[in-house]
């Protein structure tokens, strides 16, 4: 059962029939031929080697969504900003596996969006702060899917300060829409409220502080916003929190509600007394998850085992990339292992569950705001690792592929979080080992970065990478993954035809 996740709406208005939350907000990457066709000669070099071959995903977390008029903040590090005209289409039923004949019924709507970047060269492993700002994502209000809207060929024109800029049209786009989402729905849901933007044209123009920007997509609408300095922002951020757990508890669905749960002898304990076992209840990540933040390469011994196809190095910022709540799951569930694919692997992580607001904040009071900690499974295929805003979502971010839990722990139970001792055993033999005292950066370091460039909220994770030691597992393996003082995770892998998989 996926979990309710802590998400605030969206700035628009969704259709009549969606629910009142909203999901996830993806962006595709080299969709637009001419976009493609900007990269020349290089998609044939390292480290690119070729072109794409499945779309090329990424996502714009929630606290980059603006309203139409907001003003974006220009930071100082970069002058100009690149305004990223593209259409959202807002997704009105669950998707998951869908042919191209039938995409466009699970369209709801359209919306205009800008999503905004940094200027920057790199689509291999590009930062998370070219992409993911507060701010970096206004968009407009939805229309809704009609007959005579045709999404694959809209004119889409860009406008500084009343003068137009950038006129282009999705009629360039690689994946027309509904190919763009039989292709996504292959390896991830895409659920109702979730927006999936078709792609950005190749040039896309840039505008400085003082400036307005004003996006027009024919029988759309209209986007405008404008940009300012960083310095003239000065609202304050009003702070929040979770409610700090006092014991460490978990999250379980049972005989149609969900319930919080804590240890027992015998189990597990529900908050209205009744004992259970484990086996008695579908296990849920056990907090309402917002933003899931991983890291990759944050061991050096890891960076070590896969030396050989690195371009980055332990001096490199940290590479931290993004995940949707479509992938998560929690303690005793299955996990799918595609049919054909030769190497899947878990990573034993310890997740840094948020509890505060925090933006801007020192390493020295970063663990103020560190709820607790939970174990966190995440899996990957390394199939299909292309190399485009590397590791991709169709590796990382498939159904079901992170595990997290059984229970979240109080920070205040756990005296050194850079001593803990993480090992994984397959079928009861043990495969990895390591020690939370090997990160690269520790979990100040990573508060300090993140916060530097984006609000983190409460609900939102970071998974702090895993140690060397990952293999390959099969469909009838039992993955358990355990870190000292905060749980035992486990997880079974299946085969298609558990998921009616042809």
């Amino acid at each position: 059962m996926p979990t309710p996740h802590l998400t605030p709406a969206l700035p628009f208005a969704l259709p009549s029939g969606l629910p009142a939350t909203r999901g996830t907000v993806y962006g595709t990457l080299l969709n637009h031929r001419d976009a493609l066709a900007a990269l020349g000669e290089q998609v044939h070099a390292a480290p690119y080697k070729a072109p794409p071959k499945a779309p090329v995903l990424y996502i714009k977390p929630r606290n980059t969504w603006a309203e139409p008029g907001a003003a974006v903040e220009v930071p100082t590090d970069a002058p100009e900003l690149e305004m990223g005209a593209t259409l959202g289409l807002v997704i009105g039923r669950t998707a998951c596996r869908v042919s191209e004949a039938d995409a466009l019924g699970f369209v709801a709507g359209y919306v205009v969006m800008n999503d905004i970047s940094v200027p920057h060269a790199a689509v291999y492993r590009p930062s998370m702060r070219f992409k993911c700002r507060d701010g970096f994502c206004p968009i407009g209000p939805v229309v809704p899917a009609s007959a005579s809207i045709d999404p694959d060929a809209l004119t889409i024109t860009v406008a500084i300060d009343g003068k137009v800029v950038q006129r282009n049209s999705t009629t360039g786009l690689i994946r027309p829409v509904a190919r763009l989402l039989a292709d996504v729905t292959e390896f991830m849901t895409l659920h109702p409220g979730d927006v999936l933007a078709v792609g950005v044209a190749a040039g896309s123009p840039r505008a400085r502080a003082g400036q307005r920007v004003r996006i027009t997509i024919e029988g759309v609408g209209e986007l405008e916003h404008t940009l300012v300095a960083e310095a003239e922002t000065t609202a304050p951020i009003t702070p929040t929190s979770l409610t700090a757990p006092q014991t460490k508890f978990a999250r379980v669905a049972y005989d149609g509600s969900i319930h919080t749960a804590t240890p027992h002898p015998a189990g597990l304990q529900l908050a209205d007394g009744r004992v259970l076992a484990e086996t008695d209840v579908v296990w849920l990540p056990p907090f309402e998850v917002g933003t899931v933040i991983a890291l990759g390469l944050n061991y050096a011994d890891h960076v070590k085992e896969l030396s050989k196809e690195l371009t980055v190095t332990t001096q490199d910022e940290p590479l931290a990339f993004l995940k949707s709540a479509s992938a998560l799951i929690g303690h005793r569930a299955h996990t799918r292992r595609p049919d054909g694919v030769a190497f899947m692997h878990y990573e034993c992580e310890l997740a840094v569950v948020i509890g505060r607001t925090a933006k801007n904040v020192k390493r020295e009071d970063a663990m103020q705001h560190v709820a607790g900690y939970t174990v966190a499974n995440d899996y990957a295929i390394r199939d299909y690792l292309e190399n485009y805003y590397r590791p991709n979502l169709r590796v990382k971010n498939r159904d079901g592929c992170t595990v997290l839990g059984p229970w979240l722990v109080p920070a205040s139970d756990v005296p050194d979080p850079h001593n803990l001792a993480l090992r994984t055993l397959v079928n009861g033999v043990e495969t990895q080992r390591g020690n939370t005292a090997d990160l690269i950066s520790d979990i100040p370091a990573l508060i300090e970065y993140l916060s530097g460039f984006m609000t983190l909220q409460p609900g939102d994770v970071i998974l702090t990478g895993t140690p060397d030691g990952v293999v390959n597992v099969n469909a009838g393996d039992e993955v358990v993954t355990e870190i000292d003082g905060i749980g035992r995770l486990v997880n079974t892998l299946v085969g298609d035809q558990i998921f009616n998989i042809q």
